[in-house]
C-alpha cells in the first residue's frame, strides 16, 4: 500500500440511507401485521450489516494517533448519535406504560428490559428468559426492540480496538501484510460467531437471537466488506466488476426473498443468511458504483428521507404499536393507519428537535471527547433514575384501576387487611427449587396460643400460586407449615388425560419429585390440597383461543382419555391414602373469555380481547366442568379420605358469573382469583380444611 492510500475519506452514501429505509419499513410492516410481510423482521439483520460497514468506515477515517483520542472521539460521536433519542423514547414510553399498562405476567419482562436498555444490555435480560422474540410477552413488551441496539452497542466495545490496531498497522512497515492479518482476524471472529449461531439456533434459540456472540458475524461481515474493498488493489478484477454489475441485483433478490419467506422457527439460521448476504451485495463495498440501477433507486428522495430518520422510526414504532395493543387494539385498518402516522410524526419530531441538534451541536463538538461522553452519560443516568422512579410508584401515576388498587387485584404471597387477633403465629416465607419447579413454604413461628404442628401440602400449577394469600393466612391461624409445590402449566391430576400424557417439558420430572417429597415429609393427618386448572381456557392474557372448549370436553375422543385419567389418578393417590393424608381437590372455578385486568378501564375495555364483557352464563360453566367434578366425586366415593372443596358458588352466586363483585375484582385474568377473591373464599376454605382435620 502506498502512502497516498493511507489517508481514508469516509464518504456519505445516499444509497445506504435508502437501504436503511428498506430495513426500517420491513420491520414496521412486520410488526404491524406479520401476515403482510412474514419475514420483515430480517430488517434488523440489514441494519446490522449497515452498522458494521458504516462504523468501520468512520473508525478507519479517524486521524487520531493514540488510543485514548481514537476511542474517546468514537464514543463521543456514538453516544451523541444514539443516546438522546433513546433516552427520550425510554422515558416517554415508561411514562405512558406506567399510565396505561398494569403489571402482570404478560408485562413481567418490560420494566427490567427498559432499565437495562439504558446501559445497552436489554438483549441480555431478554436472553436470560425462555421467551423468544416471537413469544407473547415479547410482543407486549414496549422495549423489546431495544435488544438490537444492545447488540450494536456491545459490538462497539470490540470493533474500535480492532480498527485502531489495523490503523497502526497501516502506518507501519509491511502495511499490506498487516492489513490482511487483521482481515484474517476479523474473518475468524465472524466464522466462530457464525458456527455458534448454527449450533445455538437448534439448542438455544433465545440466545441465538439475542446474544452478540451469535450475531457478531452479521456486523463483522459489514466491517469486513469495508476493509476488503478499501483498496482497489486488493480486489480481483472479476470481483470488482461483479460488485458493480449483477451482484447488486442478486443482493436485492436475496433481501426480498428473506423479507417474504423467512421463518421465525428457523432463525437466525438459515434465514438471516440471505438478508446478510443480500445487504453486503447491495452495499458493494467502499468503491461501489453508485450509478448502478439498484443503488440509484435506493437513493431516491422518499427513501432517502425515510432512511435519514430510520433510527427514530425504529425507536418509536414499536412502543406505539405495543401501547395500542394494550389499550384500543391494533386490529383494524384505521388503528393501524393511526399507528403508522403516529410513528412518522414522533420520529420526525425526534429527528428534528433531539437527534439532529445534539448530534451536530457546533459548540458541543468543540468540547473534549471526555466532556461530551460525561454529558451523555449523565443524561442517561438521569433518564434511568426517572424511569426507575416511575416503575417504583405505579399507583401514583397510573390511570389503570389495577395499578391504583393493587390490594384488590394482586394476590401476592400474603393476605392483606386481616384481623390480627385471628393470626396466632407469625409466618416466614421460604422459597426452594424442586424438580424444575418451586416450593413456597410458609413456616409459622412465635405462636401465641399453640405450638406449630402438622403440615399442609399443596400440589398444582399457577392456580396453586394464585391461592398463596389463603395459604399464608391458614398457616398464621392454625400454626401449620404449608408447602406449596408448583410448576407453571403442570396440573397435578387434571382428569382429562393420564398424568404422564401430553405434558409440558419437565412436568413429569416435577410431579415425580414432589410426590416423593410429600411421601418423605408428610405425616398421618396432614392435608394434601390439589388446586389446578382442569378445564380448557377460553383464552389467555394475550389472546382469545379459537377452539371450542365444550367440543374438547365432550367429544367422543375425550371420553377414553378421561376414563384412563381416572384410573391413573387412583394409582397416584393410593400412596397418599395409605399415609392417611386428608386429600382435598379444588373443583373447577368459573373461567372467562377475557382477562379481567386487561378490560378494567375506559381505555382498554373496547380492546378486541375483551369479549364477553367479563361475564359468563353459569349454566354453561357448570356444564363445562361437570365431567371433572364427576371424576372428583367418584374418587371421593372410593377413598373416604378424599373430599372436594368447591369455590364456584362463592365466585358465582347468581345465574350469570362475573369477574367482579360490587365493583371489586374476583379474578385477575380469565381464571386466576384476585387478592379480593382470596379474601372472599378463605373462610369457606378454612372451614372445609378444619372439618376434614376434625372428621377424617
Amino acid at each position: 500500500m502506498t502512502g497516498n492510500t493511507r489517508e481514508i475519506r469516509n464518504l456519505y452514501r445516499a444509497d445506504i440511507d435508502g437501504l436503511r429505509a428498506i430495513a426500517v419499513l420491513s420491520v414496521m410492516i412486520y410488526h404491524l401485521n406479520a401476515q403482510w410481510l412474514p419475514g420483515g423482521f430480517v430488517g434488523v439483520d440489514i441494519f446490522f450489516v449497515i452498522s458494521g460497514f458504516v462504523v468501520t468506515g468512520a473508525l478507519a477515517a479517524s486521524q487520531a494517533t493514540h488510543a485514548l483520542a481514537f476511542i474517546g472521539e468514537f464514543y463521543a460521536r456514538r453516544l451523541a448519535r444514539i443516546m438522546p433519542a433513546l433516552v427520550l423514547m425510554l422515558c416517554t414510553t415508561a411514562l405512558l406504560a406506567t399510565v396505561f399498562i398494569p403489571q402482570a405476567w404478560l408485562s413481567g419482562l418490560s420494566e427490567r428490559t427498559a432499565l437495562f436498555a439504558f446501559a445497552g444490555l436489554s438483549n441480555w435480560t431478554m436472553q436470560q428468559n425462555d421467551d423468544t422474540y416471537f413469544a407473547p410477552r415479547a410482543e407486549f413488551n414496549p422495549y423489546t426492540h431495544t435488544w438490537s441496539l444492545g447488540v450494536e452497542e456491545q459490538f462497539y466495545l470490540i470493533v474500535p480496538l480492532i480498527i485502531f490496531l489495523w490503523l497502526l498497522g497501516r502506518r507501519a512497515a509491511h502495511a499490506e501484510r498487516r492489513h490482511w492479518w487483521f482481515i484474517g482476524l476479523l474473518f475468524l471472529l465472524c466464522t466462530a460467531s457464525f458456527l455458534g449461531c448454527l449450533y445455538a439456533t437448534e439448542t438455544n434459540p433465545t440466545a441465538a437471537f439475542y446474544f452478540l456472540g451469535f450475531r457478531f458475524w452479521e456486523l463483522g461481515l459489514g466491517a469486513l466488506l469495508y476493509l476488503v474493498t478499501l483498496e482497489r488493489a486488493t480486489l480481483a478484477p472479476a470481483l470488482a466488476r461483479a460488485l458493480q454489475g449483477p451482484l447488486p441485483w442478486l443482493g436485492a433478490l436475496l433481501i426480498g426473498l428473506a423479507c417474504l419467506f423467512a421463518q421465525a422457527d428457523r432463525f437466525p439460521w438459515p434465514w438471516a443468511l440471505p438478508a446478510v448476504l443480500g445487504s453486503l451485495l447491495v452495499i458493494g463495498g467502499v468503491r461501489a458504483d453508485l450509478k448502478t440501477p439498484v443503488r440509484r433507486w435506493l437513493a431516491v428522495a422518499p427513501l432517502l428521507w425515510i432512511g435519514k430518520r430510520s433510527y427514530s422510526l425504529y425507536l418509536w414504532h414499536w412502543p406505539l404499536y405495543v401501547l395500542l395493543r394494550w389499550t384500543l387494539g391494533l386490529h383494524t385498518l384505521p388503528l393501524q393507519f393511526a399507528a403508522v402516522a403516529g410513528t412518522f410524526a414522533l420520529a420526525t419530531l425526534s429527528y428534528r428537535y433531539v437527534e439532529t441538534p445534539l448530534r451536530h451541536h457546533r459548540r458541543m463538538e468543540q468540547w473534549p471527547p471526555l466532556a461530551r461522553i460525561a454529558f451523555f452519560v449523565v443524561l442517561t443516568v438521569l433518564g434511568w433514575w426517572a424511569v426507575q422512579h416511575l416503575f417504583a410508584h405505579p399507583s401514583r401515576y397510573s390511570l389503570s384501576t389495577v395499578s391504583r388498587h393493587p390490594g384488590d387485584w394482586y394476590s401476592g404471597d400474603h393476605m392483606s387487611n386481616t384481623n390480627p387477633a385471628e393470626r396466632v403465629c407469625a409466618v416466614k416465607l421460604e422459597h426452594h427449587p424442586i424438580g424444575g419447579g418451586l416450593e413456597f413454604r410458609y413456616v409459622p413461628h412465635q405462636c401465641r396460643d399453640r405450638s406449630p404442628s402438622g403440615m399442609a401440602h399443596v400440589l398444582g400449577d399457577s392456580h396453586a400460586v394464585a391461592y398463596l394469600p389463603m395459604f399464608e393466612q391458614f398457616s398464621a391461624e392454625t400454626g401449620r407449615t404449608v408447602s406449596v409445590y408448583t410448576f407453571a402449566g403442570c396440573a397435578f391430576i387434571d382428569f382429562r388425560r393420564p398424568l404422564s400424557v401430553d405434558r409440558p417439558a419437565g412436568c413429569n420430572d416435577f410431579n415425580r419429585a414432589i410426590v416423593q417429597r410429600v411421601r418423605e415429609t408428610a405425616n398421618a393427618g396432614d392435608i394434601l390440597f390439589l388446586p389446578s386448572l382442569r378445564i380448557d381456557r377460553f383464552g389467555d392474557q394475550w389472546t382469545s383461543f379459537d377452539h371450542d372448549v365444550f367440543q374438547t370436553m365432550y367429544s367422543p375422543a375425550a371420553l377414553k382419555p378421561r376414563e384412563d385419567a381416572l384410573e391413573d389418578a387412583k394409582e397416584w393417590l393410593r400412596p397418599f391414602v395409605d399415609q392417611q393424608l386428608r386429600i382435598v381437590f379444588e373443583a373447577p372455578k368459573p373461567i372467562f373469555r377475557a382477562p379481567a385486568f386487561r378490560c378494567s378501564d375506559w381505555f382498554n375495555r373496547h380492546n378486541p380481547i375483551c369479549v364477553g364483557n367479563n361475564r359468563q352464563p353459569r349454566e354453561e360453566l357448570e356444564r363445562l366442568r361437570a365431567p371433572i367434578v364427576a371424576s372428583m366425586r367418584e374418587l371421593a366415593r372410593i377413598f373416604p379420605s378424599i373430599s372436594v372443596w368447591d369455590p364456584f358458588p362463592f365466585l358465582c352466586p347468581g345465574e350469570v358469573c362475573s369477574t367482579s363483585k360490587d365493583g371489586r375484582p374476583l379474578f385477575f385474568d380469565g381464571d386466576h382469583p384476585s387478592a379480593y377473591g382470596n379474601a372472599l373464599l378463605y373462610p369457606d376454605f378454612k372451614a372445609h380444611l378444619d372439618a376434614r382435620s376434625a372428621n377424617p
